[in-house]
């Protein structure tokens, strides 16, 4: 087994050149220095043993109770296998496994040819299934990143489900503290659509979203909250353009004479309604008191499909398609992130590091089915740290 693995590692180093495999992870810095997670940066310690026991203590993170019978005792803190006070933030793995194909040709050709076989095709061939991999595994972790800011900002919380986890742990909330007075589900007529259908026949008829939000940060204000903007996804702000009352209110805004109209709701609407989006969105802005930015940020997950009996992408919100967020400008939080644990002495895999030390991305070798993987592997969790002026606002069905 392991001439088996030292000649498939003797011939991936060809594709690698003269660079190490941590130097050729190293390439990918550049390109995914950049996070995607405005707000949050990297916390600069790098957690030994972050366990899920620490998190409760220092962050009030809250599990769902059990449901038992009335004249059952309570059971210890657990989901399946992931107990409090032995394991650690959730980890995140996925891995790619290389063109076992093209590499049992390849070998076949090494082991018969020598280096006669290694030609700059061969090279470029293996160079290209391991950048493939590689690039993949993590921009995969930066979605994942991503993910995990908006439903933070958007929810207040972040919540492992069958919805953005469905091959993995469930039922898992981690709850931030963000205060029950700064939250809102608005019911009835008071909900700016009262159905999924963001139509006017089904507007609540007492809704009035700029004014809703121009209270909410006026209310702020005085409060002492720091300076901040509203957050929104894309397709609930596309839609509020469209609002009747949002229309009326941006149309009496630019064209005051529309007041002393006959039917000054009328005639203000169709005057916004000519307007640009860019033109809506200042004045948006301006009567609300604050920045608002959409989020248009899409994720994709794994899950099994029963009508083909396969694994399929399915592609969901990664801000709450209902909810409108406040956040503070500037740093809200850190991501947290444990150190992933690597036996270096291992032959059947070799090791790099990405983002630090928070990542582990291992090339493995399986020898039961002489394959290659390329793995990836991060425990990391974004954390606000001001989350009592952070606020979340459901307006709509």
């Amino acid at each position: 087994m392991r001439t088996m693995v030292k000649n498939y590692y003797d011939l991936l180093t060809v594709g690698l050149g003269s660079f190490s495999f941590q130097q050729f992870v190293d390439r990918f810095q550049e390109k995914y220095n950049a996070l995607q997670t405005d707000g949050f940066g990297w916390d600069p310690e790098i957690q030994l043993d972050y366990t899920y026991e620490q998190l409760i203590a220092s962050l009030g993170i809250v599990t769902l109770p059990v449901y038992v019978d009335v004249d059952s005792e309570g059971l210890d803190k657990s989901l399946g296998e992931f107990k409090v006070g032995s394991n650690k933030i959730p980890t995140q793995k996925h891995r790619y496994p290389m063109n076992a194909k093209m590499l049992r040709e390849r070998m076949i050709m090494f082991q018969r040819f020598g280096d006669a076989s290694l030609t700059p095709a061969t090279r470029t061939a293996l160079l290209d299934m391991l950048f493939e991999s590689t690039d993949k595994l993590l921009a995969g972790n930066r979605n994942a990143l991503t993910h995990q800011r908006m439903r933070v900002v958007s929810t207040g919380q972040f919540t492992i489900d069958i919805t953005n986890n469905p091959r993995g742990l469930k039922g898992l909330t981690f709850d931030f503290g963000v205060p029950s007075e700064n939250k809102e589900t608005l019911s009835g007529e008071n909900r700016w659509w009262k159905t999924t259908t963001h139509t006017a026949g089904n507007e609540g008829t007492t809704s009035d979203p700029l004014l809703f939000l121009k209270d909410k940060r006026k209310a702020m204000r005085k409060k002492g909250f720091p300076a901040g903007h509203f957050e929104i996804a894309s397709d609930l702000f596309d839609d509020m353009l469209t609002h009747s009352k949002v229309l009326e209110r941006i149309g009496l805004s630019l064209y005051p004479m529309a007041a002393s109209a006959t039917n000054p709701g009328s005639a203000a609407q169709g005057y916004a309604t000519n307007l640009t989006d860019d033109a809506k969105r200042s004045a948006i802005e301006r009567i609300i008191g604050c920045p608002i930015v959409p989020r248009d940020s899409l994720a994709a997950v794994e899950k099994f499909d029963e009508e083909s009996k396969s694994i399929k992408a399915t592609t969901i919100e990664n801000f709450n398609p209902l909810n409108v967020s406040f956040v503070p400008d500037g740093q809200i939080g850190t991501i947290k992130s444990v150190q992933p644990m690597v036996f270096t002495d291992d032959p059947t895999q070799r090791v790099a590091w990405f983002d630090g030390g928070r990542t582990l991305i291992t090339q493995r070798f399986e020898s039961k089915t002489k394959s290659m993987y390329v793995e990836s592997e991060m425990a990391v969790l974004c954390v606000p740290n001001s989350p009592q002026y952070m606020c979340v606002y459901t307006v709509t069905a």
